[in-house]
C-alpha cells in the first residue's frame, strides 16, 4: 500500500468521524511535517491556497496548524520564507467568507504580526490590507479586519503606539455596524485598546484618546439600550468597564465630565427591568460600576452641587448650596438591586454557605463590596442597615436580600459594624431571622453571621459577647438539628457550613472566660452530632450526655466530623472553663472512639465537591480518630485529670498504631494521630518519652514526603490542617513541651521544621506552619538557655509529672 500524503492527511484530519486506523495514520503524517521546518510551513500555505466548498474544513485545520508551526519555527525560518507566509496568509483572508475559517486565518495572522514586531521585521502590507478590508462591502471581511485589528494591538504592543489613534477612530465608525457581529468586534476592540493605552503609559495620549473611547462606548450603549439587545448591551458595558479600570482620572476628560453620563448610563443599565434578569448586560454594568469603585474611588466621592444647590447657588446663596456625590447616587440603588432578588444557593458553592446566581443580584452584591473597600465605610454602611433598622423596628425578619447585602459590605466596614448603635441592632437582625421560619433568610443570616465572626469577630466578642454568644448558640444547635434531620439539598449545607465556620472564627477572638456562657448551649448539640445525631429535647439530666447512644447513627461521617472539629475549637478557646463537662464528653468521645462496626448515616446529595466527596468517604474509622483527637484537645485543655482512667495511655497508643500506617486512605487516622500527640504534649510533657521516637519521626517522615512531591495531603474535612501541617504543629509542641526527653531526637525535629520552613516545593501553608513551629520550637533554647546546662533541662529530674509514662 503506498503511503499517504501530506494533503489527504490533513484531509482526514479535518473530517469529522472515519475510522481509527486512517487517523491514526494521518495524525503521524501531519505531525511529522509540521515539525519539519523546511517543509511544513510551506504545505501548510499550500493548503490554504485549497479551492472549493469540500475543502473548507481543510483550510480551517491549515490555518489552525500555520499558527502553531510559525511560533515554533520563526527563529530559523528565512526572511523570504517569513514574507511569503505573510503575504500567503493575507491573501488566504481576503478569499475567505467562512467565518470559522476567517478567525483561524485571524489567529494565525496575529501570531505571524506578533513574531515579526518582536524580531524586527515588519509587516508593511498588513494595516493597509486591513483598513482596507474594514470598510469593505462584505461584513464578514469587516468582523475578520477589526478582530484582527484589536488582537495585534495586544499582541504587537508598543510597536502600534503610532497607529492608536487612527485605529480608536476606526474602532468607533464601525459601532453602529448594520452587522452587529462587526459592531460587537468593534466594541471589544475599543475596550482592548483602552487597556494597550493605559499600558504605554503616554499621559498626553491618555487624555486625548480614553475620553474619545469612553464616550463611544457609553453613547453605544444608550443606543442598544433603547433597542434592549442584551448582549450588545453586555459588550459595550464591557468595554466601558476596561476603560474605567484605567488608574487616570483624565480618562473622563477635563474635570472629570464624562464621569455623570458613565454613571448614568451604567446604573440605567444595571437597574433596567427591560433586560433580561439572567442575560449578561445587567451583571456586566454592575461590574463596570466595581471598576469604577476600584480605580477611582476619589472621584465617586468627591461633593458635587445638586440641581437644587445649583440653583441656590445662583440666586446667591453659594454658601449654603447643596452637594452630593456619585457614590450617594449610586449605593441606594445598588442596594436595591443588590437585595432584590435574594440569595439563590446552588451546588458550585455551597461548602462555603455563599453560593449563588450568576445574575445581576450577585453581580451588584459583588459590587457593593467593591464599593465598601474602596470608599469610606459611612458612603455605603448607612444604606445597608436601613432595611435591617426598619424591620427590627417593624419586629420583623429582615429580607435574605438585605442580609445578603450586609455580608457584602461587612469586610469593607468592618470598623463601623462594630460599634453601637449599629453593631447590636445588626446582631439583633440577624438572630431575628435565624429563628425565622423562611429558609432563605436562615442561610442568609448565618451567612452574613459569618463574615461579621471573621472580620469583627475581635471587637464583637470583647463587646457585645451577650448578643453574640446567644446567636452563635442558635446557630449551632440549627446546624446540628439540619444534619440530624437529613436535611438534603443547597439550602441546608449552605447554612450548615458557615454556622460552622462562624463558630471557628469566634472560638479564635473570644476569652476563655467570655465563652464559658456558651458552653451548656453548645456543648450538647456538638456532642450529639458527633455520636450520631441530636434534636431539641434529647439532652440529659446535665444538658451534656445526649440519649440515643445505641441507636444508630443519623449523621453521616462528614456531619459527624465537622461536629467533632467545633467541639474541639470550643474546647481550645474554653480552657479551663470547659472542667465542669470535660468528664462527660471525654468518657462520650472515648465510646465514639472505641465503637467498631456502626455505620454512618447516609448521604444521598449530589456533592461534586472535592471537599465534600473526600469526607463522605472518610467512614466511621476516621470519625474515630478525630474523636480521639478531639479527646486530646479537651484533655489538654482542662489537664489529665479529666480522663478516664487508662484513656490517656489508649489515645496515644492507637496515635502510635495510625502512624504506622502507610497507606493514603489513612492520612486522617496519621492527621489525627499528630494532632494527639501536639496536644497531649503541653500537659503530659515529659511522660511522654517513650512514645517520642516514633511520633517525630513520622512527623519528620511526613514532612519530607510532602517536599518531595511538592505538596501537601490537603485538608480532609472542616479541620484546618492538613496532614503534614498537622505533622509540622507536631514537631513543634513535642520539641517545646517535652523538654529534656527530646534532645535524642532534636536534630531530626529541627531539620525537618527547617527544610519544610525553607523548601520552594512546600506550599505556603506548610510553610508558614513550619516556621512557626519551628519559632516554638527554639524557645526554650532562648528562654532557659545561657547556663551549664541546656534549655532542655527544665524538668526537675523528681518531678513526678515530668516522670517518664510506661507504654502499654
Amino acid at each position: 500500500r503506498t503511503q499517504m500524503d501530506f494533503p489527504s492527511a490533513l484531509a482526514i484530519l479535518a473530517s469529522p468521524g472515519g475510522h481509527a486506523v486512517p487517523r491514526a495514520e494521518a495524525e503521524s503524517i501531519v505531525q511529522a511535517v509540521v515539525n519539519d521546518p523546511s517543509r511544513g510551513i510551506q504545505a501548510l500555505c499550500h493548503a490554504l491556497e485549497c479551492d472549493g466548498r469540500d475543502d473548507l474544513g481543510t483550510r480551517r485545520l491549515a490555518a489552525v496548524l500555520l499558527s502553531t508551526a510559525a511560533a515554533r519555527h520563526w527563529s530559523v525560518l528565512g526572511d523570504d520564507a517569513k514574507a511569503a507566509m505573510r503575504q500567503r496568509t493575507l491573501a488566504a483572508l481576503s478569499r475567505a467568507e467562512d467565518r470559522a475559517e476567517m478567525r483561524a486565518l485571524v489567529h494565525a495572522a496575529d501570531t505571524l504580526a506578533s513574531r515579526s514586531a518582536d524580531d524586527g521585521s515588519p509587516w508593511h502590507e498588513l494595516l493597509p490590507a486591513l483598513d482596507d478590508a474594514a470598510k469593505s462591502a462584505r461584513a464578514a471581511h469587516r468582523e475578520a479586519a477589526v478582530i484582527l485589528l484589536g488582537s495585534i494591538v495586544e499582541s504587537t504592543g508598543a510597536h502600534m503606539n503610532d497607529h492608536h489613534a487612527a485605529l480608536v477612530a476606526l474602532f468607533a465608525a464601525r459601532l453602529d455596524d448594520p452587522v452587529r457581529e462587526v459592531a460587537a468586534a468593534a466594541t471589544r476592540a475599543l475596550g482592548t485598546t483602552a487597556l494597550a493605552l493605559q499600558r504605554r503609559g503616554d499621559f498626553l495620549v491618555v487624555a486625548d484618546l480614553l475620553p474619545r473611547i469612553l464616550a463611544a462606548c457609553v453613547d453605544a450603549a444608550a443606543r442598544r439600550l433603547d433597542r434592549s439587545d442584551d448582549e450588545a448591551v453586555a459588550v459595550a458595558t464591557d468595554a466601558i468597564a476596561a476603560a474605567a479600570s484605567v488608574d487616570c482620572d483624565v480618562a473622563f476628560g477635563p474635570d472629570a465630565s464624562l464621569l455623570p453620563r458613565v454613571v448614568d448610563v451604567l446604573v440605567g443599565i444595571g437597574t433596567d427591568p427591560r433586560l433580561c434578569p439572567d442575560g449578561r448586560a445587567r451583571a456586566a454594568a454592575f461590574d463596570a460600576l466595581g471598576c469604577l469603585a476600584a480605580s477611582h474611588p476619589g472621584l465617586l466621592d468627591e461633593p458635587r452641587p445638586t440641581a437644587a444647590g445649583t440653583g441656590a447657588g445662583t440666586a446667591g446663596t453659594a454658601g449654603t448650596a447643596l452637594t452630593t456625590t456619585l457614590a450617594d447616587e449610586i449605593v441606594p440603588r445598588l442596594c436595591a438591586a443588590a437585595a432584590a432578588a435574594g440569595v439563590d444557593f446552588t451546588a458550585a458553592g455551597r461548602a462555603e454557605g455563599e453560593a449563588e446566581s450568576g445574575g445581576f443580584a450577585a453581580a451588584a452584591r459583588s459590587t457593593l463590596r467593591r464599593f465598601s473597600l474602596h470608599l469610606p465605610p459611612a458612603v455605603v454602611l448607612h444604606h445597608v442597615v436601613a432595611p435591617l433598622d426598619a424591620a427590627l423596628l417593624a419586629g420583623a425578619a429582615p429580607s435574605p436580600g438585605a442580609l445578603a447585602c450586609l455580608a457584602a459590605v461587612t469586610e469593607g466596614c468592618a470598623s463601623d459594624l462594630a460599634e453601637d448603635p449599629i453593631a447590636s441592632n445588626v446582631i439583633a437582625s440577624v438572630a431575628a431571622a435565624m429563628e425565622s421560619a423562611d429558609p432563605g433568610s436562615k442561610v442568609a443570616a448565618v451567612v452574613a453571621f459569618k463574615e461579621l465572626a471573621e472580620h469583627a469577630g475581635h471587637a464583637l466578642t470583647e463587646l457585645y459577647s451577650h448578643a453574640v454568644i446567644p446567636t452563635l448558640v442558635a446557630a449551632i444547635r440549627l446546624a446540628v438539628e439540619h444534619e440530624t434531620e437529613g436535611g438534603r439539598g443547597d439550602a441546608a449545607e449552605s447554612f450548615v457550613a458557615p454556622a460552622h465556620a462562624s463558630a471557628g472564627a469566634l472560638c479564635a477572638n473570644f476569652g476563655s472566660d467570655e465563652i464559658a456562657p456558651a458552653l451548656p448551649g453548645v456543648i450538647p448539640p456538638l456532642l450529639g452530632g458527633a455520636l450520631g445525631g441530636w434534636r431539641r429535647g434529647e439532652d440529659g439530666a446535665r444538658g451534656i450526655r445526649p440519649r440515643g447512644m445505641d441507636r444508630a447513627p443519623r449523621t453521616n461521617p462528614r456531619a459527624r466530623a465537622r461536629c467533632l472539629d467545633t467541639l474541639e475549637r470550643f474546647a481550645r478557646a474554653a480552657a479551663f472553663e470547659f472542667e465542669p463537662f470535660a468528664s462527660d464528653v471525654v468518657a462520650a468521645l472515648a465510646t465514639l472512639a472505641t465503637t467498631n462496626g456502626v455505620g454512618g448515616g447516609t448521604d444521598d446529595r449530589d456533592d461534586d465537591a472535592s471537599h465534600t466527596g473526600r469526607v463522605d468517604r472518610e467512614g466511621v474509622a476516621a470519625v474515630r480518630f478525630r474523636a480521639l483527637a478531639a479527646m486530646a484537645t479537651v484533655i489538654a485543655a482542662v489537664g489529665e485529670e479529666s480522663a478516664p482512667p487508662g484513656a490517656v495511655d489508649s489515645i496515644l497508643s492507637s496515635a502510635t498504631l495510625a502512624l504506622s500506617a502507610g497507606s493514603s486512605e489513612d492520612a486522617v487516622a496519621r492527621e489525627c494521630a499528630f494532632r494527639c500527640f501536639g496536644r497531649l504534649a503541653t500537659v503530659l510533657e515529659r511522660s511522654l518519652a517513650p512514645w517520642l521516637g516514633g511520633a517525630i519521626a513520622s512527623a519528620a517522615a511526613t514532612l519530607a514526603e510532602a517536599e518531595a512531591r511538592g505538596g501537601f495531603q490537603p485538608a480532609v474535612s472542616t479541620g484546618d490542617a492538613g496532614e503534614s501541617i498537622a505533622a509540622a504543629e507536631a514537631l513543634g509542641a513535642l520539641v517545646n513541651s517535652c523538654g529534656f526527653a527530646t534532645r535524642p531526637h532534636l536534630a531530626v525535629a529541627l531539620a525537618a521544621l527547617g527544610r519544610a520552613a525553607s523548601s520552594p516545593s512546600s506550599p505556603v501553608a506548610l510553610r508558614v506552619a513550619s516556621a512557626r513551629s519551628l519559632e516554638f520550637s527554639l524557645r526554650p533554647l532562648e528562654e532557659f538557655g545561657g547556663g551549664d546546662g541546656d534549655g532542655y533541662e527544665k524538668s526537675a529530674p523528681g518531678d513526678e509529672k515530668s516522670a517518664p509514662r510506661a507504654p502499654r
